[in-house]
Order: structure tokens, then C-alpha cells, then sequence
């Protein structure tokens, strides 16, 4: 080995040591639990699938499913509001509640209800949480590949159906995205699972507080919207 290779080497080695110290050491801050709050919101998502159609029912599915893995609470609803059996574009509405960490801001935004807020609660005969009334519980990063991963099964085909997710819906939650391959072709179908991998903060383990909480500000919501 001549001496400009062992010199080399000997700056290589170091700096890619160092690197995957880094990547450990992101990885052991991503694992550490925080404070989170549920975040319920409700909106439409609209699908529309060069590739692949599904049926209504098999949409739906899907895309709770892929919710669920991402953070959503159980109580998620995803309901066809403009819908047709294997047809290339539907529209489906949203109902969800999510952790999101529990910062000042985060708790603040929770909270600052308008007057349509006040008056649906006064027509429920609820009464508005404040900041302190919100449950706090226990969450983490968790990093999930959505081509390897045992829980969703993600087909090629779901490759566009995944990409619209990660433009309209995981922005909306807490999701990051850190590596995004996605390469979706429109005219010759897919051939490999969608190529997306997200650190989402997901709950570690729900109460059952926290179970009966998330769907009745989820029907809050819902009927504002």
C-alpha cells in the first residue's frame, strides 16, 4: 500500500466513524420519550391514481391504515365522500387525532378556540378545555420504512396513493420525512413498493383517558368543519 493511500485511509476511517456516531446518536435522541398532546383535526384528501384504481371500501382501508402507522389515533375515521368503485379519482374525508409534542405553542394552538367553537359546545353541552385540561401522555419518534415495513404491506401499485399521502395528509401531522425515493410512473405502472421513510411520533401506550378523549373533540371538529 503506497503512502498517499494509507493517508487516505487514515482521514477516511475517522470521518466515517464520526458519521455513524452521528446517525446512532440522532437515532438514540429519536427513541427518547416526550410529552405529547392529541391534535384532532378533519379535512378532505382527493386520490387520483393514473395507475392504480381501488374499490371505495379498499381506499378507505388503505388509508387509514397508513394513518394508524403514522401516529393516528384509533378513533380516525376516513369516510368516501365522493367516491366510485375503481375509479381513477375519489375523495375521502379525514377525521383524525394525532400526537403532536406538547409545546407552549402546540398547547396554545389547541386551545385558542373561535366563536364557532364556543357555540357548538354550547349546543353539546360541553365545556371547552384549557391548556391544563389537556391530557399529556407519552410518545416517540419512531422511524418506519414504508417499503419494508410487516405491519402495512404496501404493494408497488400503492405507490401513487403514498405519494399523495406525503403531499396533502403527513404534513399535517407529526411526521418528517427523511428519505423520499418515490418515483410513481403514471403510464407504466410501478414495480417496486413506494420508497418513502418517516421518523412519525407515535403514542407509546394510550390510556384509556386519553382512548375517550380523542374522539369526542374528533366529533367537535368534524361538525365545525
Amino acid at each position: 500500500m503506497c503512502a498517499r493511500t494509507r493517508v487516505l485511509l487514515a482521514l477516511t476511517v475517522p470521518f466515517a466513524l464520526f458519521g455513524a456516531a452521528v446517525s446512532a446518536h440522532d437515532a438514540a435522541l429519536d427513541a427518547q420519550p416526550v410529552a405529547a398532546v392529541w391534535k384532532v383535526q378533519s379535512f378532505d384528501f382527493s386520490y387520483g391514481g393514473l395507475a392504480t384504481s381501488y374499490s371505495c371500501g379498499a381506499l378507505r382501508k388503505r388509508v387509514r391504515s397508513i394513518l394508524l402507522r403514522m401516529g393516528a389515533h384509533e378513533s380516525t375515521e376516513v369516510r368516501a365522500t365522493g367516491c366510485y368503485d375503481m375509479s381513477e379519482a375519489a375523495t375521502l374525508r379525514i377525521t383524525l387525532a394525532s400526537p403532536v409534542e406538547a409545546t407552549p405553542e402546540n398547547v396554545s394552538a389547541l386551545t385558542n378556540y373561535d366563536a364557532k367553537d364556543e357555540l357548538i359546545a354550547r349546543v353539546r353541552g360541553e365545556a371547552l378545555g384549557s391548556a391544563a385540561d389537556l391530557e399529556r401522555f407519552a410518545a416517540e419518534w419512531r422511524t418506519i420504512s414504508l417499503a419494508r415495513d410487516k405491519q402495512l404491506k404496501l404493494a408497488p401499485g400503492d405507490c401513487e396513493l403514498v405519494e399523495h399521502l406525503r403531499r396533502d395528509v403527513l404534513p399535517r401531522m407529526s411526521v418528517r420525512v427523511m428519505d423520499d425515493k418515490l418515483r410513481c410512473s403514471r403510464a407504466f405502472g410501478n414495480y417496486t413498493r413506494p420508497q418513502l421513510t418517516v421518523s412519525a411520533l407515535v403514542a407509546v401506550a394510550p390510556t384509556a383517558q386519553q382512548a375517550a378523549l380523542a374522539p369526542t373533540r374528533g366529533a367537535l371538529i368534524a361538525q365545525r368543519n
